[in-house]
């Protein structure tokens, strides 16, 4: 009875999941080899039980952290009981918040980086669209921001309205 007990229920891994206030992300999905495993909490903790078949020949296994709003995660990492993982998750805000500061101090490649990472958590998000326009402007491309700016949804905007003129 007791090695089915062991076989069953192999053991648990504890994680955390922060963002960068490092605050607790809540409601993450914790997915393992592609199946749901589990869902963080308030404070950004989860817990992944694992049966012994999954770890038996401790094999890599790979684990993706996703929620709306923020970049999804996929990695690779072996069972180790016990264990605590620490997982950061960056939401499009900051990363856009990143993408100003590089614009700022003209590291346009930098910022382009940055903004292609918000524009997969959301594709049309208007922030970054117009901060593509707004690096597009500076390297003298004006038909080229022109045309980010016209896939922006809010075109009424006063700052949409002002880059548009100085394109002109």
């Amino acid at each position: 009875m007791w090695s089915k007990k062991y076989k069953d229920d192999a053991g648990v891994m504890y994680g955390m999941i922060y963002d960068e206030n490092e605050e607790g992300v809540s409601t993450v999905s914790v997915k393992v080899n592609g199946w749901l495993k589990a869902v963080s909490d308030g404070q950004g903790r989860f817990i992944l039980k694992f049966l012994y078949a999954d770890i038996q020949d401790k094999k890599e296994q790979k684990i993706e952290f996703e929620k709306e709003g923020y970049e999804k995660i996929e990695e690779a990492f072996y069972y180790e009981p016990m264990s605590l993982l620490h997982i950061k998750m960056e939401s499009g805000e900051e990363i856009i918040k990143k993408a100003e500061t590089a614009i700022d101090e003209k590291e346009y490649v930098r910022a382009e980086e940055l903004l292609e990472r918000s524009i997969k958590i959301e594709e049309y998000r208007d922030e970054s669209l117009f901060l593509k326009a707004v690096i597009r402007y500076k390297e003298c491309k004006k038909k080229e921001a022109e045309q980010l700016l016209d896939m922006m949804k809010l075109k009424d905007n006063i700052y949409v309205k002002k880059l548009k003129e100085r394109l002109k």
